[in-house]
């Protein structure tokens, strides 16, 4: 995924009989290029720093940043942030085995 935050302007293309939502904005390119920069920096998650400012202390304590990078299309270097999602407790065996014997 790629998260970014910034206006878009949404419009319907086609006929009468089949019609596309389309989204025009250069942070519609942004979220586009950080989910393919996913890949690249073997996450499953990609958060622009514009991102990471609007959110709340304890959630910015759990973003790592990645690399500082000048995306096409811009001419300001931007942080790239990921969020390491922690094991969900059903998949972690000892957590299975301590509610089990408790």
């Amino acid at each position: 995924f790629g998260l970014h935050v910034g206006w878009a302007v949404e419009g319907a293309i086609g006929t009468e009989i089949k019609i596309d939502a389309s989204y025009l904005s250069p942070h519609v390119n942004m979220s586009s290029r950080l989910e393919a920069a996913t890949k690249q920096y073997g996450v499953e998650i990609l958060i622009s720093e514009d991102v990471v400012r609007l959110l709340s202390a304890p959630l910015r304590d759990l973003c790592r940043m990645i690399d500082r990078v000048t995306v096409k299309g811009s001419s300001r270097p931007t942080c790239l942030y990921t969020y390491d999602v922690p094991p969900h407790p059903s998949e972690d065996v000892d957590a299975c085995d301590v509610s089990l014997s408790a």
